[in-house]
C-alpha cells in the first residue's frame, strides 16, 4: 500500500509540476482527486499517525498561510499540494520535501541570477522543485 500511495503522490507532482510549468497555475480538481485518492490510502495504512498526518497537513497549511500573507506570491496551488503529501508522508517527511524543495529551487535562482537569464522579478514554477525534492527523497537511496 505503501508503493501504491508513493507512485499517486509522484504522478500527481508530475502532472501538477508540467500544469506549473506551462501556465503557472495548478489545477484545483487534479489536486483534489490526488487529495481523495492519497486519503483512501493513508486510511489503509498504520505506519504513521493520525497526529503525524495532521501534521504533514500542517506543513501545507503553514504555506497556503504565507501565500495568503504574501499577497499570493507564493503560490496557494503550492500549500495545497503539500497538504495533500503531508496526508501520506506525515510531518517530517514533508517537511524534509518541503525543505529540499526550496533548497532545490535556491540553487536554480542563484544559477539564473548568476548567469543573468533572470532578473529579481522573474517567478520561477515552485511544483516542479517539489517533484526533484520526492523523486530526490524516494528514488535516490543516497539521499
Amino acid at each position: 500500500m505503501e508503493i501504491l500511495l508513493k507512485t499517486i503522490i509522484g504522478i500527481l507532482l508530475f502532472f501538477c509540476g508540467i500544469q506549473d510549468i506551462r501556465s503557472k497555475k495548478v489545477s484545483l480538481w487534479i489536486v483534489l482527486i490526488g487529495a481523495i485518492l492519497v486519503s483512501i490510502c493513508a486510511v489503509n495504512m498504520t505506519t504513521l499517525s493520525l497526529i503525524d498526518r495532521f501534521g504533514g497537513l500542517g506543513v501545507g497549511a503553514f504555506v497556503i498561510g504565507i501565500s495568503l500573507l504574501t499577497g499570493g506570491k507564493i503560490g496557494m496551488g503550492d500549500g495545497l499540494l503539500l497538504c495533500v503529501t503531508g496526508i501520506g508522508l506525515g510531518f517530517w517527511h514533508n517537511l524534509e520535501l518541503f525543505a529540499l524543495a526550496l533548497l532545490i529551487a535556491a540553487i536554480v535562482s542563484i544559477f539564473l541570477l548568476t548567469f543573468r537569464l533572470a532578473d529579481r522579478k522573474k517567478t520561477i514554477p515552485f511544483v516542479p522543485f517539489i517533484f526533484l525534492s520526492f523523486l530526490g527523497m524516494f528514488l535516490i537511496p543516497i539521499l
